[in-house]
């Protein structure tokens, strides 16, 4: 008689089930393979969790070791102490990892992702509002990606960003908020923050009568498109200063913060040919030679524009993002 499958139903189990979804939580390692026929609501787990469910797997996810999904996800939070994804279609409010999250060739639509270690398959795509690690990541397909220091430049609040999907930020001891429990999310939200472009479009000022033409940063900073010549300095617009801001060099930590713009943008070109324009904004900023760097930025954006032109490839995204926070800093 051929062997059957066994199943063992462990003490200390906890399943909680409803006509349509189906809780459960388990102190140990845990396989799922069916739901029941039922959406899962909840699944906290503090051992490994590997899932590999025939329709999409829903809910709030909570792992202590490695989380493991094979199949479409349409769930609102997945967090683990280590999360591995491959080649599947996942809608998240928001994923994170407490050491680290490997994401293959999906395609992704979440509010945010975030782990201190993040490794991302060059040809994953979709769109996220936020992506934030320790490390630094190569090229991907995905849209939006803004890092957390530049949502703050862009929108600011990021940290209640953060709060409203129970996150925090890597620094103040890992993204999952203390204390954040798994909850019954009846339908999956829709994400709080708009859409950058839209945002911009809010919080921009209308420019002052006989003012010079302001340039102003890419309002579709999300379109797939290999034409680098398609992301036009004549279609950048500032953001609004900050309340007390007047004419001249920028105040405060604004110089910091240039530099930390630079050095998203220098990062990007980590093992590859530094391009001239990036040299040229590098020596404007750390001379602190602002008037310069106001008349000449648009040249300084044409002359990177010219240069992957010639290379046939488009500037990383953060680059753009980068030069829109820079841009914004220098109009204030």
């Amino acid at each position: 008689m051929p062997n059957r499958p066994v199943f063992i139903l462990p003490e200390g189990l906890k399943l909680t089930a409803t006509e349509e979804t189906l809780d459960l939580e388990f102190d140990g390692n845990v396989e799922l393979a069916s739901s029941l026929g039922r959406a899962f609501n909840t699944i906290t787990v503090t051992g490994d969790l590997t899932i590999k469910l025939p329709n999409a797997l829903t809910g709030v996810v909570r792992c202590g070791g490695t989380l493991t999904v094979v199949g479409d996800i349409d769930a609102e939070s997945l967090h683990a102490n280590e999360i591995v994804l491959g080649r599947q279609n996942i809608k998240c409010r928001s994923l994170s990892a407490q050491s680290k999250l490997t994401l293959g060739a999906a395609t992704i639509v979440a509010d945010v992702v975030i782990a201190p270690e993040l490794q991302i398959d060059p040809k994953a795509q979709g769109r996220v509002t936020v992506i934030e690690s320790g490390n630094e990541r190569g090229a991907n397909k995905i849209k939006g990606g803004f890092g957390l220091a530049d949502y703050e430049d862009m929108f600011g609040n990021s940290e209640e960003f953060l709060a409203q999907r129970g996150l925090r930020r890597l620094d103040a001891g890992g993204p999952l908020a203390e204390g954040a429990r798994p909850k019954a999310v009846p339908a999956r939200p829709k994400p709080v923050a708009p859409p950058p472009d839209e945002a911009t479009q809010r919080i921009t000022k209308p420019p002052k009568p006989g003012a010079r033409p302001e340039v102003k940063p890419p309002p579709n900073l999300d379109e797939d498109t290999e034409d680098p010549v398609s992301v036009s300095f004549d279609d950048l617009e500032p953001l609004e200063p900050p309340a007390g801001s007047d004419d001249g060099a920028p105040r405060g930590d604004v110089h910091q913060r240039l530099l930390e713009a630079v050095g998203r943008i220098t990062t990007c070109y980590e093992g590859t040919e530094l391009p001239p324009a990036v040299n040229e904004l590098q020596e404007l900023v750390r001379s602190k030679d602002y008037d310069a760097l106001r008349q000449n930025i648009t040249e300084v954006w044409n002359g990177l524009l010219g240069f992957h032109q010639k290379r046939g490839i488009r500037p990383h995204h953060q680059v753009t993002h980068a030069f829109n926070v820079i841009n914004n800093l220098v109009q204030q």
